[in-house]
């Protein structure tokens, strides 16, 4: 999609907002006045961002390439696998030539400003042996982490020399790993002068000194959360191979900066060693003083660049990831993360949604063929190239200097100018749920729930949604509570007067409820009259099922036909509660529903539980017949029916800290069906002790499971001799 012209902009905003966004079109406009606008650049890759199911939806381009800097084309000699850059506050560029060992300095124009390969250390020359991490105070001071001399060198603003940090020391015994050749690779330094230090191999955390260069200790060491198939192998494992396989460590920081406030945004690559407890790799943290990780996460997806690999632990899936090497934090708490996998750029807000991304590994025009570090100024993003010895400069284009000024509007404030931005991102891309979310923000302020609760589902955004319906069902309740007082009275009354009408008509007494649905049985005559009564005898069932199972089986008081109805309303009723359950506690995405997938859903688990549930207890003198089996476990499944249903209906008038009753009692139903499947179902009908009963339920599941894997295996097999045989059918066609 093109980007939005600056004058169509001018003619469709409000006075009020052009005087905030004049200074963020100053560059497109000079741009179009130059006959350089960023929409004559082409790129050879398309942007995209992630939507609430994980799936990739398109979006405009963010940035597009502006500039290749390269040394011969700034007459300093061409750089030598360079691997890392800075821009300082006054938006000079540094560059960690590695392997010509130097740092070179250009101001904003790109003209030289200063070389330095040597300086003069207590009255005797130095130099740099490969140094790769690079940093520039907000006083313009110059670290260098020295990589090969293992020490930082501290150059003042004027690139003369300082001091040297050397390496850490610490008198206390294990504070330090043991052996440790210390070889820094990344450096920070705070607005309080704390160094902080990334280095080669050392997996406690980031290295701490205090202004003085005093060793202090590590920060932010990664927690080491082996799987426990890693764990029980290491227990069985022979020495031999226990020696073979990689160690649990924690996880080697790749690359870090710092915000304003001081916080340390830091970047890993290993996600095999570097877990969250639901087994998703964290490759980006935000790290305090004390080393706890306080990095929202409150996104679609984690912040770790692409996502929805079918197996991250494989070689195929490892290509495919992120491999985060780089950060840089802009405003708002916005930070930008350099993929050296693919050479992209993810950005994500303070929240932890996708902005945008954008980026491709490659030799075209615009793409990047071995990233190793990122930084920007003001909004142009800056990332080295340390395979094609480069600096590419990319400029933000009209889509994302929008997403800014609304961001800057709603941070200062301003919410109904933000509303009219985001809805100006939306014309570019109606895929923007942080768009969708932002209207929906204001739309709260200002009292507008109904229509909050509109934007904010289109953006997916299900807790801010349930504080918008809290509200609006708080506002409906207060403007109709009179009408509803007034009519709840009517109705009891009504109530009373019909109740007092009936009984004096009501002619001799009826059988006790107790006795006509449960206790007797009563022989009914007619196919539907007998399943009518075996579907209200299921009632009885549900509440006694021990001596229900009882005369389920042997008085016959269950029939096929009342089962094979519980089942088909078992499915309607999963059906019901996929299509209708409350948008807050409905995660499915409803345009791929298919009714022939949710009934199977239903039908081949209850299918293979009788199955072979059947089969194991033929063989364990089980009592049950296949037929008594498929009835007894239809009626033990009611509970779901009874408790799903309602729970589905009542889920659509509750927000989401009520959720915990929702969730409490659907847990209950399913807890209450599985005790009448294992007491009634199986420990009656097949006349069992409970230890048998047990056994027998988890070797059934085990054999269902089984029977499951035969069955894709069939069908592969299956699909691969079909395929071998139109293979063969063609070659013969094409032959003759």
């Amino acid at each position: 999609m093109m980007p939005v012209s600056a004058e169509r902009l001018r003619n469709s905003i409000s006075p009020q907002i052009l005087l905030v966004l004049a200074l963020i079109f100053l560059l497109s406009d000079l741009g179009l006045a130059q006959g350089r606008s960023l929409a004559n650049y082409t790129v050879p890759y398309t942007s995209y961002l992630f939507d609430f199911w994980e799936n990739t939806v398109p979006a405009p381009q963010p940035y597009l390439p502006t500039k290749v800097i390269k040394g011969q084309d700034l007459e300093v000699g061409s750089f030598s696998t360079p691997k890392d850059l800075s821009i300082s506050p006054r938006g000079d560029i540094y560059i960690a030539d590695t392997g010509n060992n130097r740092i070179v300095v250009f101001d904003s124009e790109w003209n030289l400003v200063r070389e330095i390969s040597q300086f003069v250390m207590d009255g005797e020359p130095s130099t740099f042996n490969q140094p790769t991490g690079i940093y520039v105070t907000d006083k313009e001071h110059l670290y260098v982490a020295d990589t090969n001399n293992a020490r930082l060198v501290h150059f003042d603003e004027n690139g003369q020399f300082v001091r040297v940090i050397a390496e850490p020391y610490s008198e206390v015994e294990g504070v330090l790993p043991a052996n440790l050749i210390y070889r820094p690779l990344k450096v920070v330094v705070d607005r309080h002068e704390r160094i902080y230090v990334i280095a080669r191999d050392v997996f406690d955390g980031i290295l701490s000194f205090s202004a003085d260069g005093d060793f202090k200790g590590f920060v932010g060491a990664p927690r080491v959360t082996p799987s426990l198939t890693d764990y029980i192998w290491s227990r069985l494992a022979t020495r031999e191979q226990r020696e073979r396989i990689r160690q649990f460590l924690p996880t080697e920081y790749s690359g870090f900066d710092l915000d304003p406030e001081g916080f340390i945004y830091a970047t890993s690559t290993d996600e095999d060693k570097d877990e969250s407890e639901g087994g998703i790799p964290i490759k980006i943290r935000k790290l305090n003083p004390k080393g706890e990780d306080l990095l929202r996460r409150l996104g679609f997806t984690e912040p770790m660049g692409d996502v929805r690999f079918p197996d991250r632990h494989s070689l195929a899936a490892r290509k495919r990831s992120s491999i985060m090497v780089d950060i840089t934090v802009q405003d708002y708490g916005i930070y930008s993360v350099l993929d050296a996998n693919r050479g992209r750029v993810f950005t994500y807000d303070n929240n932890g949604n996708l902005l945008y991304m954008f980026g491709y590994i490659g030799r075209d025009h615009g793409q990047i063929y071995e990233p190793v570090a990122i930084d920007h100024r003001g909004l142009d993003i800056f990332i080295l190239d340390s395979r094609d010895n480069s600096v590419v400069v990319f400029e933000p284009t009209d889509y994302t200097l929008l997403i800014w000024s609304a961001l800057e509007s709603y941070h200062r404030g301003d919410y109904e100018q933000s509303q009219v931005i985001w809805e100006k991102v939306l014309a570019l891309n109606t895929n923007n749920d942080v768009a969708y979310t932002g209207i929906a923000r204001t739309m709260l302020r200002r009292g507008q729930y109904a229509e909050a609760m509109e934007y904010f589902k289109l953006g997916n955004n299900r807790p801010e949604y349930s504080d918008a319906f809290e509200l609006y069902r708080k506002e409906v309740i207060y403007s109709n509570f009179s009408k509803v007082a007034w009519t709840a009275v009517v109705l009891i009354v009504l109530g009373v007067i019909a109740k007092r009408v009936i009984a004096k008509r009501r002619p001799a007494k009826a059988l006790p409820r107790e006795v006509a649905v449960t206790d007797e049985f009563i022989p009914a005559s007619g196919f539907f009259k007998r399943t009518l009564e075996s579907l209200r005898f299921a009632l009885y069932v549900i509440i006694h099922p021990v001596d229900g199972f009882t005369k389920l089986k042997y008085e016959k008081r269950g029939t096929f036909a009342a089962a094979t109805v519980i089942l088909g309303l078992l499915i309607l009723t999963y059906v019901f509660a996929r299509q209708y359950t409350g948008f807050i506690f409905n995660t499915a995405e409803l345009t791929k529903l298919n009714l022939l997938v949710e009934a199977m859903s239903v039908i081949v688990p209850f299918i293979l539980w009788c199955a072979v549930n059947w089969a194991l207890t033929t063989l364990m003198d089980g009592k049950g017949t296949f037929k008594d089996i498929y009835i007894a476990t239809a009626f033990a499944l009611v509970p779901l029916i009874l408790m799903v249903v309602p729970l589905t209906i009542a889920s659509n008038y509750i927000t989401l800290e009520e959720g915990t009753f929702y969730y409490m009692l659907m847990t209950f139903g399913t807890l209450w069906a599985a005790v009448v499947l294992v007491s009634g179902a199986v420990m009656t009908t097949h006349e069992y002790t409970f230890q048998k009963t047990v056994f027998t339920c988890i070797f059934t599941v085990a054999g269902m499971a089984f029977t499951m894997f035969l069955g894709f295996l069939f069908f592969s097999l299956s699909e691969q001799v079909v395929l071998f045989a139109r293979d063969i059918f063609v070659e013969i066609v094409h032959r003759t």
